[in-house]
């Protein structure tokens, strides 16, 4: 009796390895997935404001500044529930895209000429 418990536990994990072993490249490409979108939305819902304000101190890096921007709307374009344990991950890759935005490097710019011309 005690060696057919054994072999059924056995098979138990035998499949549970192999159940786990399949799934988890899908799920770190659905992960993967996930982010991507969770990052576009943040950086399509930023306003023209809001990339104005982060022109304003991206030179300096003021990160509290660009999380306080980004707190805004990241709950509105996360998508799964333990992105919030890599919220800092995520806004790092969302602020990564926006400097390479053609509209945010103008602004910049702008920015870095208007102080320049100030002091």
């Amino acid at each position: 009796m005690a060696k057919k418990w054994l072999g059924v536990v056995l098979g138990v994990a035998l499949v549970g390895g192999v159940a786990v072993a399949w799934l988890a490249p899908n799920y770190d490409d659905a992960q993967a997935g996930t982010d991507r979108q969770t990052v576009n939305c943040m950086e399509n819902h930023l306003t023209l404001d809001d990339k104005r304000h982060i022109a304003q101190f991206a030179d300096t890096n003021d990160f509290p500044s660009l999380y306080h921007v980004y707190d805004r709307v990241f709950p509105d374009c996360m998508v799964r529930g333990d992105q919030r344990d890599r919220k800092a991950e995520l806004v790092t890759s969302a602020w990564q895209l926006l400097s390479s935005d053609g509209e945010f490097l103008r602004l910049r710019e702008t920015h870095a000429a208007h102080a320049a011309s100030t002091q």
